[in-house]
């Protein structure tokens, strides 16, 4: 059975957390507001970033808490976006019309072609490099925008494009090869 920590312990890691709310409260609302546009949104997020941070066992061990406090920010917008994509799964437009029409018909042929198309692009992220999987999917499927995943990352914004660049032609070069 662990001790309580001493209330010397408890105060100090009390003023840590308050040091950090006020150094961190002011950009990290700027960085929420950008990427949700909501203020009251951006505040909430704030708030559960500090919560997290304040449930940590040990925050003594940090070397670069405001590293940790963004990757915190980055995960909570990571994982709203998540959840949004999978509430509004059937509100998106397909890319393509011909692709969604054979996904959706009941024809065993369509349905057929429908998981030849899935697979070739499940083939063609499979060949790809860890590193650029990562990037398409945090795009594709998570929403993320190559800013956000550049600095999840720790990459340039440039190099996310070069990413993706080659993820989709990748993709093309797959489908392309599989319909000939």
């Amino acid at each position: 059975m662990s001790k309580p920590p001493s209330p010397i312990t408890a105060k100090a890691e009390n003023a840590w957390l308050s040091d950090l709310v006020s150094e961190y409260s002011g950009p990290l609302e700027g960085f929420f507001i950008r990427r949700t546009g909501s203020r009251s949104d951006a505040e909430d997020l704030v708030q559960e970033v500090f919560t997290r941070l304040a449930k940590m066992d040990d925050t003594g061990r940090l070397d670069n808490p405001k590293a940790y406090i963004f990757q915190i920010a980055v995960n909570l917008l990571r994982d709203d976006a998540r959840r949004a994509s999978v509430r509004q799964a059937d509100m998106h437009e397909p890319f393509d019309e011909g692709f969604h029409a054979s996904a959706t018909s009941t024809s065993p042929e369509a349905a057929l072609l429908a998981r030849e198309k899935l697979r070739c692009v499940e083939d063609a992220l499979g060949r790809l490099p860890r590193k650029t999987q990562a990037v398409f999917l945090l795009h594709r499927l998570d929403g993320l925008k190559y800013r956000e995943i550049a600095e999840a990352m720790g990459l340039s914004v440039s190099t996310i494009e070069k990413h993706m660049i080659n993820a989709l032609a990748e993709i093309a070069r797959r489908t392309e090869r599989d319909r000939s």
